[in-house]
């Protein structure tokens, strides 16, 4: 017998494979068993965000739809699903601080990332700087779509401008976010990670929803009009997201 076999047949290598063996098979069976997938399968949208119907969010007029035409910043951003529109509310004053909207959401499937391009760091990294970052829960009520509860839970954040231009009535803004993945809704990054980590369901995905308000003459909303802001432009989004793009989990 060879040299280099007689390695192979040492007892310590082969009690080594026996148990690498063993527990792979262990692995496989409890896995079998349990109903666990490791590598979840892409779940598409329902229709493209682009194929959303500005006919059904009046009051809401868009005034803008943006592509990232930058491949690196889409490459960074992790999805090619995505909408991002300048929203204004039509049935408020012109001076009102909450009169346009940049609405942002993103789309991620299969074994995504675990939740890329916050604002925490999108804005700091364009020269902000978080002020204060706090829960908020924005109140939906009953509007009879089972998927959509009747309160969401947001981070809220504040930012402070590092160099604000003197014709601004206030260097201060909010930013509000919040996630939908796998048939819920999530506030933070922490639920979303949680979420994603159930090892029972076959497929896998989540959205994030960015809303920051403001007045084009310079007028921004403190936390408490944003989030009524908010409240009144999803109870007119939501529902079109859900029935007409985001995915049917169950």
């Amino acid at each position: 017998m060879k040299s280099y076999m007689k390695n192979y047949l040492q007892l310590p290598f082969i009690l080594c494979v026996g148990f690498l063996l063993i527990t792979a098979g262990f692995i496989a069976g409890f896995k079998s068993r349990q109903g666990l997938t490791l590598i979840k399968k892409p779940l598409p949208l329902k229709n493209s965000f682009d194929d959303l119907d500005e006919g059904l969010i009046a009051p809401y007029k868009v005034l803008n739809k943006s592509k990232i035409d930058n491949q690196d910043v889409l490459e960074s951003l992790g999805t090619e699903d995505y909408l991002q529109w300048m929203l204004e509310d039509t049935s408020v004053d012109e001076m009102s601080p909450v009169k346009h909207c940049s609405f942002f959401v993103t789309y991620y499937t299969g074994n995504p990332d675990q939740v890329p391009h916050v604002p925490e760091a999108c804005y700091t990294g364009g020269g902000n700087q978080v002020e204060n970052s706090s829960i908020v829960n924005i109140e939906i009520g009953d509007i009879n779509i089972p998927q959509i509860p009747k309160e969401i839970s947001a981070t809220a954040l504040t930012f402070t401008r590092k160099s604000s231009e003197i014709w601004q009535a206030s260097s201060e803004f909010v930013v509000m976010y919040f996630f939908k993945v796998n048939g819920v809704y999530k506030g933070n990054r922490t639920g979303v990670r949680v979420a994603l980590g159930d090892l029972t369901s076959e497929h896998s995905y989540f959205s994030k929803v960015e809303l920051k308000f403001f007045n084009a003459r310079g007028l921004n909303p403190d936390k408490k009009q944003s989030a009524e802001a908010a409240e009144k432009l999803l109870k007119v989004l939501l529902p079109v997201l859900e029935k007409n793009h985001w995915p049917d989990w169950k």
